[in-house]
């Protein structure tokens, strides 16, 4: 029964979490130290003693111990929640990078494409005020399997939904000029980024000889009146 009424807690949280109120909110995180026992009980008496989430996260681990059904490895975790989020409160993203112009671009892709002689295939979601918010490296990616990618980048911005995304992968063979295979990726993830209102920045090939962007050669853009065309097309 208990395992029903977890998986149905659970299904509840990420169908729409605004339903979830605070007690079931920590309910549920009690159930990853709290294997067989309901926690809903255990949970309201933590709030009561506590007075609120912040309260409960904020407690000694040594306070939360007496609390009827926490033991030591429980109050460990919560006090290692509410350190944690102590620690997120206080940044403020002046450590992610930011994509203010092309020249923080090309650094940050050269930085991190320097030396790899792999083929690979990179991510940047962007936020306000061009912030990295999600990156996602993937080895021995093949750019000419544009199936593949379109698939993988649907897929991320599903699941971030970022206001910008710029695409970096490499030539290993030292060829910074893009293929047509790479132009058909191109206008795919074009395709892709419109469906979850997101702006494709740029495609950026990054070899030992150089870098190519799409967007400051104008392809990018010639790419989307391609694509605005064949759509108006009956």
């Amino acid at each position: 029964m208990h395992e029903g009424h977890r998986e149905r807690m659970r299904d509840r949280l990420f169908a729409d979490e605004e339903s979830v109120s605070d007690h079931e909110l920590l309910e549920m995180l009690l159930f990853y130290c709290i294997s067989r026992k309901n926690t809903n009980p255990v949970a309201h008496d933590l709030l009561e003693g506590f007075g609120d989430l912040r309260g409960v996260f904020s407690a000694p681990p040594a306070l939360l111990g007496t609390v009827d059904g926490v033991g030591a490895h429980t109050a460990e975790f919560l006090a290692l929640i509410g350190t944690l989020y102590s620690r997120i409160r206080r940044e403020d993203g002046a450590r992610r990078p930011h994509f203010l112009n092309f020249a923080d671009t090309c650094a940050f892709v050269k930085e991190r494409f320097c030396g790899v002689e792999e083929e690979t295939l990179e991510l940047y979601c962007l936020g306000g005020e061009g912030t990295l918010v999600y990156l996602r490296s993937v080895r021995n990616a093949r750019h000419d399997r544009v199936g593949i990618d379109a698939k993988f980048v649907g897929f991320i911005l599903s699941q971030i939904r970022p206001q910008g995304l710029i695409v970096a992968h490499n030539h290993p063979s030292g060829d910074m000029h893009p293929s047509a295979e790479d132009d058909k990726a191109v206008r795919e993830i074009l395709r892709i980024c419109a469906l979850y209102g997101t702006k494709l920045n740029d495609n950026i090939i990054y070899t030992r000889n150089g870098s190519f962007s799409y967007y400051c050669s104008g392809r990018l853009d010639q790419a989307r009146k391609e694509r605005a065309g064949a759509n108006q097309v009956p």
